[in-house]
């Protein structure tokens, strides 16, 4: 058996690159539990086929989740670059369940605010900067992708990223722009600027040198967390953990218990209101699981 690399899938077909040379590969039985950016055990067919016999252990996974079904994104990550925009249609809860992804998976992330060039990106990039950047101490990059991509390439260096976003926010541009040889499709946004329209319609990696990979993702609107554990979704909340154990009840949720000091650390504007409500959100959410 040889070992390679996932670098796309089309439903239950892989592409997986073998010492440098991609074959179409399918899964030996039913079992199509496999993503972009896994290490598997084939066997070649032929020049062109081969048939994946086993998955390497993963360094971590990203994948999303409602309550009746996952899908698995990439894995084996160091980053997610999160692309975000003033339009169309920005999704506060969005971004958040991507720093909560990349917080319970262990993944470093980065916020990217395209569309710098539009008239209302200033004032967006600094309601956006003030919270995560300032407060919160994530990463941001503030950029037009339609212009200049340059000042990513560093943030992408020695690493494998996952690019991720809702659709119609430039992922593809940004792909595009960093590895043109990606001939990624763009999406066309409509004249009223009010949704998205995504035309990939498979994660793909791409080699940017010999240490550096970028996995860009099908366009989303919705990013589900059904399968963060209730116990540590606190914990995925930089902003809470120096306040955990001092709540009356150990067992505390921070909902509705008494004396709860991320209830109050809230009230008092220690934990941002759109950041305690999308826990509260998330956790009620969490609560309606049968496993629980």
């Amino acid at each position: 058996m040889e070992q390679g690399l996932i670098v796309s899938s089309y439903g239950r077909i892989f592409i997986v690159e073998v010492n440098g040379k991609n074959y179409e590969a399918v899964t030996r039985g039913k079992k199509t539990e496999f993503v972009v950016g896994d290490k598997v055990l084939v066997n070649l067919s032929n020049q062109q086929q081969a048939q994946i016999q086993e998955l390497v252990p993963r360094q971590n996974l990203v994948y999303r989740s409602d309550r009746n079904r996952s899908k698995i994104i990439a894995s084996n990550l160091q980053q997610i670059i999160i692309v975000i925009a003033v339009k169309p249609n920005f999704n506060l809860g969005f971004l958040n369940s991507c720093l909560l992804s990349a917080e319970s998976s262990q993944i470093e992330p980065l916020i990217v605010i395209n569309k710098m060039d539009l008239v209302e990106s200033p004032e967006f990039a600094a309601k956006i900067t003030k919270l995560y950047h300032e407060t919160l101490g994530y990463k941001i990059l503030k950029l037009s992708a339609l212009e200049n991509c340059a000042d990513l390439k560093p943030y992408l260096e020695g690493r494998r990223s996952l690019l991720i976003g809702q659709s119609g926010m430039g992922k593809s541009t940004i792909t595009n722009q960093i590895h043109p040889e990606a001939k990624a499709k763009t999406a066309e946004i409509t004249k009223y600027e009010t949704s998205g329209c995504h035309t990939t319609t498979s994660a793909a990696l791409y080699h940017l040198d010999d240490k550096s990979d970028l996995i860009d993702c099908p366009g989303l609107q919705e990013f589900g967390l059904f399968h963060i554990d209730i116990q540590q979704v606190a914990e995925f909340f930089p902003e809470m953990r120096n306040i955990l154990g001092q709540c009356k009840f150990s067992n505390c949720r921070h909902l509705q218990e008494p004396q709860c000091a991320i209830r109050a650390a809230a009230e008092n504007g220690i934990i941002e209101h759109s950041r305690y409500a999308f826990y509260q959100r998330l956790t009620e959410n969490l609560k309606t699981k049968k496993s629980y």
